[in-house]
């Protein structure tokens, strides 16, 4: 550098400027993990309170689903592709700035009703127990004949203990119903065989059995009914 020449001092760089309305990493830390947490919180402590209690749940009685057409099984994966293709479409107009506040509640919406899911399903079945069935069917009162359509066992798994899975025509009931009992006698039961089930709503909705047995099957064993 010449000696006439003057020296340029170098100038600082400006400070990076905060995110919007003070927002930082941390916050997008909590806004990602917390309401996943706050899930996985929920449905351990409704784990607890369920094997607290004395008795064993009652046994969902659940409709088969049926479709008509080849659109009723694409439909789901229709929508969702055309949702992504929407979302990407306003995201790219609007830009990741303004979209991240609307995407933010989505997100944390999206996991507050996955809980309050399995706080409804906890409270629908609550008071509900397999009550010893005896060597003779259920009240006639309380009482549904059943078909048996199928018979498949089930491994247990991360969702429940497995059993025999039957997929029942109920008495009264339009459209074939499942049901999975956790009894290996069941196993030996063969399409076209008939059961009583002792029946009771939900608090809130669906059906649950609180109460079986089947012609030449000895009734279920529990703690109060041992093995002979």
């Amino acid at each position: 550098m010449s000696p006439r020449e003057p020296a340029i001092a170098a100038s600082p760089r400006p400070a990076a400027a905060p995110a919007p309305g003070g927002w930082t990493s941390r916050h997008t830390a909590w806004l990602l993990f917390a309401p996943p947490a706050c899930m996985v919180g929920v449905r351990w402590l409704l784990q607890l309170a369920e094997d607290r209690q004395a008795g064993e749940p009652a046994l969902s009685l659940v409709p088969v689903s049926t479709t008509s057409g080849v659109l009723e099984l694409i439909w789901p994966a229709a929508v969702a592709l055309a949702l992504l293709v929407a979302a990407g479409l306003v995201i790219r107009r609007l830009g990741w700035r303004r979209v991240m506040p609307v995407l933010g509640v989505a997100w944390v919406l999206l996991w507050l009703a996955g809980t309050g899911a399995l706080v409804q399903r906890h409270l629908n079945r609550q008071g509900l127990f397999l009550q010893e069935t005896g060597a003779s069917p259920p009240a006639p009162a309380a009482s549904a004949a059943a078909r048996v359509v199928t018979n498949q066992f089930k491994l247990p798994s991360l969702h429940g203990l497995g059993g025999t899975e039957l997929v029942l025509q109920v008495q009264g009931l339009a459209v074939p119903h499942r049901l999975l009992i956790d009894d290996p006698k069941v196993a030996s039961l063969k399409p076209g065989d008939t059961l009583a089930l002792q029946l009771a709503p939900g608090r809130f909705s669906g059906l649950f059995v609180t109460g079986w047995q089947a012609p030449g099957l000895a009734p279920p064993v529990s703690p109060s009914n041992p093995k002979p």
